[in-house]
């Protein structure tokens, strides 16, 4: 609106003078575009770090804490963060770690001396077993959120379509769909 007004007012002036400077005009009102343009990209990028489906961020890790306890208790502003950071749905992350680690009451063993969120197998490996170990729990998380946004960025965005790559279980997405819609309430 502020832009509109600029350009009005740049009209009226140039209108009221005898000779029209129209390469001047013309210069003011691409520089007027440009700056909505980048306003409007800033907006943009505003909203996809700060907000997903309409949600704050804020709102959303208030919705994950409710049920993240134990070793993930009130990890939900990291989850959101990081999760949006890389362009992976909170909620799909945090309902996999649920059904992963328990800690929707007690974190798992895996979990709380691991910290492995996922599941996840590999070295280092955790007390000479097949899952990996992670230095911080944080680490856990960014390596559960990035496994799972390998399948996101291919176009498996749903758990029914993350199944058959994630896990044997067949019934795994609909334990995985009950946990998104208790985590969204």
């Amino acid at each position: 609106m502020k832009y509109m007004f600029l350009i009005i007012s740049l009209f009226t002036l140039f209108t009221n003078k005898q000779e029209l400077n129209y390469e001047y005009f013309d210069s003011q009102i691409e520089i007027s575009i440009n700056n909505i343009k980048n306003e409007k990209k800033e907006y943009s990028d505003y909203l996809k770090k700060n907000f997903f489906n309409g949600e704050s961020k804020k709102t959303i890790a208030k919705k994950l804490n409710k049920y993240l306890n134990s070793t993930l208790k009130n990890k939900g502003e990291y989850i959101v963060d990081y999760s949006l950071k890389v362009g992976m749905d909170p909620y799909l992350a945090t309902a996999v770690m649920l059904q992963e680690t328990g800690c929707k009451w007690t974190c798992s063993y895996l979990t709380r001396v691991c910290n492995n969120v996922g599941g996840n197998k590999g070295s280092p490996s955790c007390n000479g077993g097949s899952y990996r170990r992670f230095d911080s729990i944080e680490d856990g998380i960014k390596f559960a959120i990035n496994k799972l946004n390998s399948y996101y960025k291919k176009g498996y965005k749903t758990p029914k379509q993350i199944n058959p790559f994630y896990a044997s279980d067949k019934t795994w997405y609909k334990k995985i769909n009950n946990y998104m819609k208790l985590l969204k309430g």
